[in-house]
């Protein structure tokens, strides 16, 4: 009898050895299935995403892949978002950032909540101005940790009710004032200077009288028809402000939205 409970405990252990790898592998945020980071990057970032996410409510995660079969890296990646059960709550809420390594495509896709937090503006600044930089000199460890310090920001922003936007970017609003300045001042001026140049080439040839008897014939001025000539009028226009865009996310059929490319 002994003997037949200790095989069955063996039994269960080995059991237990075998799919608790698999059940872990299911939990991992960040999936270091390329191989780019150390263990222990990888278990640093694994847990900083697990704070975040439960922290916000919203799962921020990161797979690594050698290769994938399908062309369109987006596509694949919410397939493997939705296979694999990733996202927070019952909207499965989440931001996934996903490398392909032999084609080093990238793509970034938003599930629930996160196309609030992530909108597409907000995507494109965290991949343009933080990540691609890095990820295009394989500084993989450091554009990771970039990424998930950056989305805490982003949560923390749109639960304050102010998610990361064109209109809350106080980069993007600077460079504005200086462009609506250049086009409204030193344009105008340009247009100004050439037109005035043109003249000034034209009147070279042209040399003042003293006289006022040279500009006129030698048999004198005669009228011999009067008309009226509509010479010019004077427009009033009112200029009509176009509002700048407002952002925002554009959300798929599938209730999510992504941005691609390659690093």
């Amino acid at each position: 009898m002994k003997r037949i409970t200790t095989l069955v405990i063996l039994i269960l252990s080995f059991a237990l050895f075998i799919i608790l790898p698999v059940n872990a592998a299911e939990f991992e945020l960040v999936g270091n299935w390329a191989g780019l980071l150390t263990d222990q990057e990888s278990l640093e970032l694994n847990e900083l995403a697990m704070d975040i996410s439960e922290e916000y409510q919203c799962e921020v995660s990161i797979a690594m892949m050698e290769y994938i079969e399908d062309d369109d890296v987006a596509e694949f990646a919410n397939l493997f978002y939705e296979e694999y059960d990733y996202g927070y709550g019952a909207d499965n809420s989440g931001l996934m950032l996903m490398l392909v390594m032999d084609s080093r495509d990238y793509a970034l896709i938003a599930h629930g909540d996160g196309n609030t937090a992530f909108t597409d503006h907000g995507k494109d600044v965290l991949l343009e101005k933080h990540l691609l930089p890095l990820l295009a000199e394989d500084k993989y460890y450091d554009a990771f940790l970039i990424y998930l310090n950056k989305t805490a920001e982003f949560l923390q922003m749109a639960e304050n009710g102010t998610p990361f936007d064109v209109e809350t970017d106080e980069e993007n609003a600077q460079t504005s004032i200086w462009v609506k300045l250049a086009i409204v001042i030193l344009i105008p001026l340009l247009i100004a200077g050439i037109v005035c140049l043109i003249w000034m080439r034209k009147m070279k040839t042209a040399v003042s009288e003293r006289a006022a008897r040279n500009y006129m014939s030698d048999g004198g001025l005669q009228l011999t028809k009067e008309t009226d000539t509509f010479l010019n009028k004077t427009e009033t226009r009112t200029r009509i402000e176009k509002k700048p865009p407002g952002g925002g996310t554009s959300i798929g059929s599938g209730g999510s939205s992504s941005a691609k490319g390659k690093f």
